[in-house]
């Protein structure tokens, strides 16, 4: 959908992007979100060192760093590293700029400060620096050396991408999917941004090729199609294209029924591997005599997208379909979150319905609340699709509107999505059928009612058979339009109905602060594909409509018009929809309509002057909400800005690059909208610069800063390199803003350093006067550090940051260098924080917030033993929805800590009444990827025994090798989420040396304790016994364990040889809950 209102036609009957929707728009008003406005935050810096810029480039980004730390190299050729919860930015050679960071919906965004611009004016796809997204789509360094992309422009060539290599030419619309080596990213971005490249110039777009996710038996009489047949239409001679996962053809109930195909995915075939795309198909067009599809006529033309999907696989599909296959109608059962603005997907499917007349059809999505219908289901052309169930009540994963951007009425209409039984692919689920949920279920019905009805009209075009559906569906009652559309498709009616109605919607958004403009008036036509004339009762169903005439008659063969309209004049802010209804006789056409009414809003015009007091260029900016923390960013010419703004207390935030130096200031401060109009200066002039120091003379400034703000609900971050110039802030006192800037320090020409000096300036209610921090050895509190080794040769990195008030953690610093393992540091710390670390070696990510440190300590990481540890969570069950991560099975000996390990494989397994219920594989867990090593399943509401069991195996460990653990609990159906009742028994074994080893011949005391999850239910230990191995637990040997008042002691009498000594242990506590658990290797000798 568009970012802002008035990119679109603004008269009346318009279209957006050969929309079938007439959108009217009035006014100046913007009602998309900014882009980039979660990500374009506080930055802030510190002068680097001078070799500080060189350190950082000395990598090429395309050889990604050792340790666990998963790296992902961006577009303009930077690189972002991220361990756990913590990150760290490699800007590419040569590149001085910052880099803005921000969490929103949970995905971490890091944008250079040059690609923002960019991504602000919507040329440049925001996911292509969603970290988390590119992660978890297999798009980091470990998973693919290039960057998949698809580019745009008038001219129908890409820009100019150096170093590009086209993979798919989308000749009819205008879009090229390429792939740029990461090696030489920070090249192609050169030729992309400099010059007179397309998109510096604007005239291209480029989105990253992106991934989208898959959204019988009584359910065709449901909506009628059982009485089509019986009438001789069953969809013969009509295509449906289904683009999906893939099809069984051994099936019996797809048996001729696809009769053309084409793999568009990297899988080798056209088998369906996940059984999604059999499904679907089968729903259409299946023969099977119990479960029979909807147009058991049809033919289907199966484009395959394969498991994981990609949007260029997509785009080909779409074009696959419509030009070459020439289908009628096809089906996409899959989509994603929508934003603002129109996406490829989005416009294709409006360019292709306009120029092939081919109808799409898809899926609404599964999100369930409000504002949540999925793209490419937001095009205006797109038949969109919300489930319901049985009794034609709304299915409550079915998402619902209003459309992201303008409110319009999304989905289109209602389709049966709950339980939906037909085909099964072989090797998917048990037997040849099975039952589904979806509005990817639902989609498929409307598709197979599209080609019933294509078969009796042959030579209508997809808008038409989609203003016959849209208008003939029955409505649900209690459920509003942004709910169903127009309602449950009915088949029959469909047939019957010799009305239709063009457009299928007719919307009007209205702005604030402008009257006698919240009124517009239009037209719906009715077509009339009968022999006799129709007179048709019309009903305007909202009090912001009014139709003339109320009594129209339609001429045989003919069309009649109708005048709607929108009068929101005395109207408060919100949705006003409504269905205009006429009817005659039998015949009821539904058409949506009504308006929405944008709150008390003003223009607000921001003007920035550089700190030497002239005209500044290359602002960046973002607005947020006072009391929510919701952004929006600003798009600056030279050094104005204007948006337009709902009535409220705001703060404005900008960042002005300094004039002929490498400096960069730094201004926040607070206004309020009341009644008018809003101007606002940015005096650059009044910026102190930030200083940090030290008074040890061998230290120099480490080459990354970091930074947080926090002011109520808002919340970011960033980091900083290569700003020779130095970095400045405008004071400004603003109870309630928090900043905090941090800055490490390590011994010069020294690798690696044997301290480091983590400095931290945090001040509230403001920035400072006088920002930066003096810090004197003295004052600092001391960390004896020591990092253990398990393998020989083993390097490890440290990721640290301060915990903000309110639990908000900073970007984190690293050490930068790999610490060679094993090793000791001092770290000097700024007081009255408590620190947020993560430490990474091999696969092992181990994470942990301690208390605020007042105090000199010590502290150990790497430490024998490791295996699982439910500090922070245990699993959980939710109502009857159990949920177990493995990402707290390989955490170390100290308490509070959790770790995950990349290089682990293994599964979890759960059982109930002696049959398996569900099981998942362990494999490449890291924080991005945790719902792949999360076991689900759905339990019986009963209060039932149930056995979780895990098993892995760390290849690249030399200790804690082989982590085993049976748990036996009971559970019932639960109120609320409630932790699950398990046990982690978790050891610290003492005198260890730093490579783990107790002395051959040595007796070890292993303290002990059982943990549980946060919030889990108490039950004292009932009993506890210890086994001990020397054989990797070929035999076992009890050890005696002495109850203490913090837990239980064991002391173990190691083998007088070097080896490895196992630890077996059992568990029970008076609730009845149980648990083994075994860890191979635990501990060396040697």
């Amino acid at each position: 959908m568009p970012a802002t209102a008035m990119e679109e036609e603004t008269a009346f009957g318009g279209t957006r992007e050969e929309s079938d929707r007439i959108l009217i728009l009035r006014g100046s008003m913007t009602l998309g979100k900014g882009l980039v406005a979660a990500v374009l935050a506080g930055t802030l810096g510190v002068t680097p060192g001078a070799g500080a810029a060189g350190q950082a480039n000395q990598e090429s980004p395309g050889e990604p760093r050792s340790g666990t730390a998963a790296s992902v190299t961006l577009l303009t050729g930077d690189r972002v590293v991220v361990t756990g919860k913590s990150f760290r930015v490699e800007p590419g050679a040569a590149r001085e700029v910052h880099f803005s960071s921000g969490y929103r919906d949970g995905h971490l965004y890091v944008v250079p400060s040059d690609a923002a611009p960019l991504v602000a004016q919507g040329v440049l796809d925001e996911r292509l620096f969603d970290v988390t997204q590119l992660l978890a789509w297999r798009y980091g360094d470990a998973d693919t050396p290039d960057i998949p992309l698809i580019t745009q422009s008038p001219q129908g060539t890409a820009p100019a991408l150096r170093g590009a290599a086209a993979t798919r030419q989308l000749t009819s619309l205008n879009m090229t999917a390429q792939r740029v080596a990461k090696k030489s990213a920070g090249e192609a971005w050169r030729s992309l941004v400099g010059g007179a490249s397309t998109l510096a110039a604007g005239k291209g777009r480029i989105w990253l090729d992106g991934r989208r996710s898959y959204t019988l038996d009584r359910s065709t009489k449901q909506i009628g199609a059982t009485e089509a047949w019986q009438r001789g239409f069953a969809g013969q001679g009509v295509t449906v294209a289904v683009l999906d996962s893939g099809y069984d053809p051994t099936h019996p109930d797809l048996k001729d029924v696809v009769t053309q195909s084409r793999n568009f995915s990297d899988e080798p075939d056209i088998t369906d591997r996940i059984g999604h795309g059999t499904h679907v198909t089968s729903i259409i067009a299946g023969a099977g005599e119990k479960y029979r599809g909807v147009a058991p006529g049809a033919r289907i033309a199966f484009g395959k997208l394969g498991a994981r999907i990609s949007d260029s696989a997509i785009l080909a599909g779409m074009e696959w379909a419509a030009t070459e296959v020439k289908a009628k109608i096809v089906n996409m059962s899959f989509g994603g979150p929508d934003e603002p603005g129109l996406d490829p997907i989005e416009q294709a499917v409006n360019t292709l319905s306009q120029k092939t007349g081919t109808l799409f059809v898809v899926g609404a999505g599964n999100e369930g609340g409000e504002g949540t219908v999925y793209s490419p289901g937001s095009a205006d052309a797109a038949l969109t699709v919300g489930a319901v169930d049985r009794s034609d009540q709304m299915a409550d994963f079915s998402s619902r509107g209003p459309r992201i951007g303008d409110h319009a009425v999304k989905p289109d209409v209602t389709a049966p999505g709950v339980d939906i039984v037909a085909a099964a692919a072989a090797g998917t689920a048990d037997g040849t059928h099975v039952a589904m949920s979806g509005t990817s279920m639902a989609t498929p019905h409307v598709a197979g009612a599209a080609a019933i009805l294509a078969q009796r009209h042959p030579d209508w075009s997809g808008q038409q058979l989609k203003a016959a559906l849209v208008g003939s569906a029955r409505p649900t009652g209690g459920a509003t339009p942004y709910q169903q559309g127009t309602g449950r498709v009915d088949v029959l009616r469909s047939l019957d109905q010799e009305v239709i109605a063009a457009p299928t919607g007719v919307w009007a958004a209205f702005p604030y602060g402008q009257p006698g403009e919240r009124r517009a008036t239009g037209k719906i036509t009715y077509s009339n594909t009968g022999a006799a004339p129709v007179t048709l009762d019309l009903a305007d169903g909202s009090d912001v409509l009014t139709l003339s005439p109320q009594r129209l008659e339609v001429p045989a063969g003919g069309q009649a018009s109708v005048t709607v309209t929108i009068d929101a004049e005395g109207k408060g802010p919100g949705d006003y929809p409504g269905i205009v209804t006429a009817t005659a006789g039998d015949t009821v056409v539904r058409t949506p309509a009504g308006a929405y009414v944008e709150p008390e809003s003003y223009d607000v015009t921001v003007t920035v002057q550089g700190r030497d007091g002239g005209t500044a260029d290359g602002v960046q900016g973002l607005v947020y909400d006072q009391a929510t923390g919701a952004q929006r960013g600003l798009v600056f010419h030279g050094d104005t800005a204007t948006i337009r703004l709902p009535k409220g207390r705001w703060n404005l935030y900008t960042e002005i690059p300094g004039m002929g130096d490498r400096s960069l200031t730094f201004a926040h401060q607070p206004f309020e909208i009341d009644d008018a109009d809003v101007s606002l200066t940015v005096d650059g002039s009044k910026a102190k610069r930030i200083t940090f120091t030290v008074d040890d003379p061998t230290a120099v400034l480490a080459p990354d800063f970091a930074l947080s703000m926090a002011n109520g609900p808002w919340r970011t971050g960033m980091v900083a390199f290569g700003y020779s110039g130095g970095f400045y802030l405008v004071p400004v006192r603003q109870p309630g803003l928090t900043y905090l800037a941090q800055t490490a320090w390590t011994k010069k020409d020294t690798t690696p350093s044997p301290y480091r000096y983590d400095l931290v300036d945090q001040r509230t209610d403001g920035f400072p006067d006088a920002p930066g921090y003096a810090a004197r050895t003295r004052d600092m509190v001391k960390a004896t550090v020591t990092y253990r080794s398990t393998v020989p040769g083993a390097t490890g990195t440290l990721y640290t940051g301060p915990v903000l008030p309110g639990d908000v953690l900073s970007p984190g610093l690293s050490t930068w260098e790999d610490l060679p393992l094993p090793s000791r540091l001092t770290r000097y710390l700024t007081p009255g924080f408590a620190w947020n670390d993560e430490f990474s070696t091999g696969g092992l990510i181990e994470h942990g917030t301690g208390p605020v440190r007042d105090r000199n300590f010590t502290q150990v990481w790497n430490a024998a033993v490791t295996g699982p540890s439910f500090a922070v969570s245990g699993g959980s069950r939710a109502g009857d929805t159990l949920a177990f991560p493995a990402d707290g099975l390989y955490s170390s000996e100290t308490a509070g800590r959790t770790g995950m390990d990349a290089t682990a494989t293994g599964t979890l397994t759960l059982t109930g009444n002696g049959k398996e219920i569900a099981t998942t594989g362990i494999t490449g867990c890291l924080p991005y990827r945790s719902e792949e090593c999360t076991l689900t399943a759905t339990l019986t509401q009963a209060d039932t025994a149930y056995t979780l069991t895990t098993s892995s195996r760390r290849p690249e460990a030399k200790l804690s090798t082989g982590i085993d653990a049976v748990w036996t609990f009971r559970s019932a159906r639960t109120a609320k989420p409630e932790p699950l009742p398990l046990m982690a028994v978790r050891y610290t074994p003492q005198d260890l040396d730093d490579d783990n080893r107790a002395k051959p011949g040595s007796r070890t005391t292993v303290p002990i304790q059982v943990e549980r999850a946060p919030g889990a239910r108490e039950a004292a230990v009932a009993s506890i016994k210890l086994e001990a191995s020397a054989d990797d637990g070929r035999t076992w040997r009890p050890v005696r364990v002495q109850a203490t008042r913090s837990g239980w002691t064991a002391r173990l009498d190691n083998p007088t040889t070097p080896g490895y000594v196992s630890l077996r242990a059992t568990v029970t506590d008076k609730a009845g809950n149980g648990v083994t658990q075994t860890v191979t290797r635990a501990y060396a000798v040697g």
